[in-house]
């Protein structure tokens, strides 16, 4: 995983397949997505790389449903104790009560999705 700093207060946090963002706000921290299944201890390492602890994130905010944003979150909020925050139209899905609906490409989407699923880990999400 990548960590970029795009301000002073926000880093990029860029993995193999999509992102998150880390957002400082003085002494406390919020994590905008958290990137697939199997990264919420990368997220605590990238958190820790820049000086801080991964309890310094209180929240972490996601922004839509779909495996790419939300598959680490409840495994980092483990690690560190963070909120986890998403739309409540979006919360069944997020805690896997409901099965997303699909997502609906146009044509010259169909080989980016293709490629980007080929890239998510097998198997069901971590807990």
């Amino acid at each position: 995983m990548d960590v970029i700093e795009l301000l002073p207060r926000l880093h990029l946090l860029r993995f193999p397949v999509g992102q998150a963002y880390l957002w400082s706000d003085d002494a406390e921290l919020t994590l905008i997505d958290a990137g697939t299944s199997g990264h919420g201890r990368a997220i605590a390492d990238a958190v820790a790389g820049l000086g801080r602890a991964p309890q310094d994130v209180r929240r972490v905010v996601l922004t839509h449903f779909h495996e790419d944003h939300v598959g680490a979150a409840g495994e980092f909020a483990a690690l560190s104790g963070a909120e986890v925050l998403a739309h409540a139209l979006d919360a069944p899905f997020v805690r896997g009560e409901l099965p997303g609906p699909p997502p609906l490409f146009e044509e010259w989407e169909l080989p980016i999705h293709a490629e980007a699923a080929r890239q998510l880990p097998d198997g069901p999400p971590l807990p």
